[in-house]
């Protein structure tokens, strides 16, 4: 499952990164292939978190980690991914954290939320959303780029007629990416990500898709959220050259 919760991930990045170039955001933003390798690019400084290096395996991890020192990177090298387990001795990778991925599988699940708007307008699902993540100025534009994006499926909770928590997912092969899903602060601890969460498995579900992909930070509300819906989530390990 881990692989193809990759794929998948990468599969999202790929629209991401295409949606920021026509708009037109200072900087290079790619998604490629290599030897089984599945890279990601952003030049903008304060971008440089999207720049990846997953589908690492023992096989091969000597060729993540030259293409990790490539030129491509444009002096600041990537993070590698590596699944739980893999320990990447003697390569000169050191410890960078944790990147976790929740995967869930599609069966069985409950009626969507009849407060869920699945086709809000633009402009309003952008503002709450943007709102909910509070990020800097290269970020909010990446992710108002990638969110607008005719292929990411937007979906708003509303209370008394207004939004109040934004959620999105997008469809790769046999699977779906959440995200991104955000509340803004005047309204959360109203459950509103939860119930946007089993709204898009449910929707997925009966589309047909065998499962859902998403990515959280270590110890934050999502990836609790995450694991309430009965999500496994994989540890996976994230490394630099020292």
């Amino acid at each position: 499952m881990l692989t193809e919760a990759e794929e998948v991930i990468h599969a999202r990045a790929a629209v991401a990164c295409e949606a920021a170039t026509a708009a037109g955001l200072p900087g290079r933003f790619e998604a490629w292939r290599e030897d089984g390798l599945l890279a990601v690019l952003a030049t903008a400084p304060d971008l440089r978190f999207l720049r990846t290096i997953t589908g690492v395996t023992e096989e091969n991890l000597p060729r993540a980690v030259r293409l990790a020192g490539a030129s491509c990177w444009d002096g600041a090298a990537p993070t590698l991914v590596l699944p739980e387990g893999l320990i990447p001795h003697g390569t000169g990778l050191v410890p960078a954290g944790v990147r976790p991925i929740a995967t869930l599988p599609l069966t069985d699940l409950a009626a969507t939320e009849p407060d869920v708007d699945d086709s809000p307008d633009i402009d309003v699902f952008l503002r709450v959303l943007l709102d909910g993540y509070e990020s800097g100025d290269a970020v909010t534009a990446f992710m108002a780029a990638e969110h607008a994006d005719p292929r990411i499926r937007r979906s708003l909770l509303t209370e008394d007629g207004v939004p109040i928590s934004a959620a999105a997912l997008s469809s790769h092969g046999p699977g779906v990416l959440l995200g991104g899903s955000a509340t803004p602060r005047a309204h959360r601890g109203k459950g509103a990500q939860a119930r946007l969460l089993l709204h898009g498995l449910a929707a997925a579900a009966r589309e047909g898709h065998r499962f859902a992909v998403a990515t959280a930070v270590e110890g934050s509300p999502s990836l609790s959220n995450l694991r309430r819906a009965g999500a496994r989530v994989h540890s996976r390990r994230a490394f630099r050259l020292g």
